[in-house]
């Protein structure tokens, strides 16, 4: 029989789908705790040493955001420091999630991702961004998050993961997000539905999201509604 995942999950993993199957936050404890929880997900990658970060320091939110933005920063430099930030504050929530959040964008090719991702799912499903000089909602990092994680579930044939998570993240939090981000899952939770065998729950996510919200992706779920329905005939 063909396994889901080319890995097995481990420990840490079954607790964060329970954590999600039951709709909890695990506690974050000390300092101490959450960088040992947050090491055990995000094993430092290969290139480590490799790259230097000397003379960067992100050391809150607002730094983080700012060092995103630097167009002349090299190949990788902005995961490590952001992993090094988390390091020093990790009962900075603002620092840990967006930086998490970010941080795959730097080096598309790390093998923990989801471990990382899953981890900040973990530990701060309910966590609130700032939303000072942004335009969205407070949900949206977490959103960010989901998403990534529900587009590499789909991409290993985990739909399963898929459908439990952006359901959990819809029933909970839906009106904490914006409406670009939820189009955007809805394809993902639409597309792991379908594969699922459940087209005709397809079908119906799809119509709800293009008559719910306001993104700029109503073409897309337009599109992908159609096929479905193609196939259903």
């Amino acid at each position: 029989m063909r396994k889901s995942r080319t890995r097995l999950l481990s420990a840490a993993v079954l607790v964060t789908l329970a954590a999600l199957a039951a709709g909890c936050r695990i506690g974050g404890g000390e300092g101490g705790e959450i960088r040992a929880a947050f090491e055990e997900a995000a094993p430092k990658p290969t290139w480590w040493d490799n790259v230097s970060t000397k003379g960067i320091k992100i050391e809150t939110y607002a730094d983080l955001m700012a060092y995103w933005q630097n167009d002349e920063r090299e190949e990788h430099q902005f995961f490590k420091a952001a992993y090094e930030a988390i390091q020093r504050h990790p009962m900075d929530d603002d620092l840990v999630v967006n930086a998490i959040n970010l941080m795959p964008n730097d080096d598309s090719a790390y093998p923990h991702t989801v471990t990382m991702l899953e981890f900040a799912m973990d530990h701060y499903f309910d966590y609130d961004r700032p939303l000072d000089n942004y335009l969205g909602k407070a949900g949206d990092t977490m959103a960010g998050i989901a998403r990534q994680l529900a587009n590499i579930y789909n991409g290993g044939s985990d739909y399963g993961y898929t459908i439990a998570l952006v359901e959990k993240l819809i029933n909970l939090r839906e009106n904490e997000v914006n409406d670009q981000l939820l189009e955007l899952i809805t394809l993902e939770y639409a597309e792991a539905l379908h594969s699922f065998g459940r087209t005709d729950d397809a079908i119906v996510a799809l119509q709800t999201a293009i008559d719910r919200y306001d993104g700029d992706w109503e073409q897309k779920l337009s599109e992908q509604l159609r096929r479905y329905q193609r196939k259903r005939r």
